[in-house]
């Protein structure tokens, strides 16, 4: 299989199992109880629809392919990135709770940043860890008012 039809259809289930998930979230006491179930519930679709069109792509494009025409695999630095991130993200939801926004979002991101960038690019790794994680802390809890864990 390609790797960007298995991108494509990865990102059809996770966005299909989320937008589902996103339905259970607790509905709002004041106002439309529906406005909290809005934008996951699009993410969820966005991400399905955009792994749909991925899929079709590749699709139209294998259509097209001459026979004995060499095809793209994984290798191995996109495997180490693939699984290396996933492995962060679930890491990520777990501390979360537990360790709060900004500590679970400074090892996230650092972790990410330094697979990706590697060891040698630390000050850029380190500066886009900080700046981030401190500006989406200052944006939710200082200009929105929305209190993090």
């Amino acid at each position: 299989m390609r790797p960007n039809a298995l991108v494509g259809f990865t990102a059809i289930f996770i966005g299909v199992v989320y937008a589902v998930q996103a339905l259970h979230l607790p509905k709002a006491m004041i106002g439309n109880p529906w406005a909290p179930v809005y934008f996951p519930v699009g993410l969820g679709i966005l991400m399905a629809a955009l792994g749909l069109l991925l899929v079709a792509l590749e699709a139209r494009k294998g259509l097209t392919n001459l026979e004995g025409v060499k095809r793209p695999k994984f290798q191995a630095a996109s495997l180490k990135l693939i699984f290396g991130a996933a492995a962060l993200c679930i890491l990520y939801a777990l501390l979360f709770e537990h360790a709060g926004f900004i500590l679970s979002t400074l090892v996230f991101l650092g972790a990410l940043l330094f697979l990706i960038n590697g060891p040698r690019a630390w000050k850029l790794n380190g500066a886009l860890t900080l700046g981030f994680t401190f500006s989406a802390w200052y944006t939710f809890v200082k200009l929105f008012q929305i209190n993090l864990p």
